[in-house]
């Protein structure tokens, strides 16, 4: 087989991946901002095409990186300002309200997000041979299997704005940093529910096989039974949480290392096929009687062939 131009194949590969929009916005964004969701029940906007995402992602960067106005301000001032912006640089129709860019942008954050998750794992898997072109394909099905209810990932043009942005980065670590600090409020509140269960729950027999002791010595006695309760209680779920953990990391690995097979195959069996249409074509030309042709058809086929016997020569 000849020479395969990878970028080529994973252009067609990523074909319309960023023209498609998924205008409704995940459910915590409609919850988190209520005023939108009232003006949202009243009649869905126009989906949102590239030029207003691309525009609204230049606002909330300008706005939030402005070195005067980007410090302290409320959330209320922000998405006015930001809805201020985007009014202000518009060179399209669009008559979106302050509450349509703001839910617009949960989405775009979530997804975008998530996406750059998938790609940092693919990188880091430094697989040998594989172009960028061929990370970001692989990247979009690592998306696609975190959250199925997507179709594929709608935001590249996104995606290619952000990425490298300071405050972008910034903002990933910002929603990393709570996630992690609101998972360890959890385990602890479900430590501490643990710990007042195993105290109210009714009192056994003696702890490790002790002899049971005197009436005056009972109030002791019960202070102990307390003690080992709680310790195996919360050693009991601690170990089940655990298990628990890692079977859905077990599962979820299985799940991903599926899905990229299923995609490396795919690759291999489009490369193959790809390859073969272009020997074909090669085949076609080389063939070709020049005599029977004008002089421009004779000229650009003697070249083409040229070419594909230069290539044939030096693999």
């Amino acid at each position: 087989m000849g020479v395969f131009d990878s970028a080529y194949y994973t252009d067609l590969l990523l074909n319309g991946v960023d023209e498609s929009q998924d205008p409704t916005p995940p459910t915590d964004a409609r919850s988190q901002h209520g005023h939108a969701t009232t003006k949202s029940t009243r009649g869905r906007s126009k989906i949102f095409r590239n030029e207003e995402d691309i525009l609204l992602v230049s606002a909330w960067l300008n706005v939030a990186m402005d070195p005067i106005q980007g410090v302290d301000q409320s959330h209320g001032t922000l998405w006015t300002m930001i809805h201020e912006y985007f009014i202000a640089n518009k060179t399209f129709k669009s008559n979106r309200s302050e509450g349509s860019l703001m839910n617009r942008w949960s989405v775009i954050q979530h997804d975008v997000k998530l996406f750059c998750g998938c790609l940092s794992r693919i990188e880091a898997q430094n697989h040998s041979g594989w172009s960028v072109y061929d990370k970001i394909a692989n990247a979009c099905v690592m998306f696609k299997a975190k959250d199925p209810k997507k179709t594929k990932f709608s935001y590249l043009h996104c995606w290619k704005i952000l990425k490298d942005k300071p405050k972008w980065i910034d903002r990933r670590k910002e929603i990393i940093n709570a996630k992690k600090i609101s998972c360890k409020e959890k385990k602890t509140l479900a430590t501490s529910s643990a710990i007042v269960a195993a105290q109210d729950a009714p009192v056994g027999g003696p702890c490790d096989g002790e002899p049971a002791t005197r009436p005056d010595d009972k109030k002791k006695e019960k202070q102990k039974l307390r003690q080992c309760s709680t310790i195996e209680a919360v050693d009991y779920l601690m170990e089940k949480k655990k298990e628990t953990d890692h079977e859905k990391e077990l599962k979820k690995e299985e799940r991903f290392n599926k899905a990229f097979a299923l995609q490396e195959e795919r690759i291999k069996l489009e490369k193959e096929k790809f390859e073969f249409k272009r020997q074909m074509e090669e085949e076609r030309i080389i063939g070709l009687d020049l005599s029977t042709m004008n002089y421009k058809q004779q000229q650009y086929y003697e070249r083409r062939q040229n070419e594909i016997l230069d290539r044939c020569l030096n693999n």
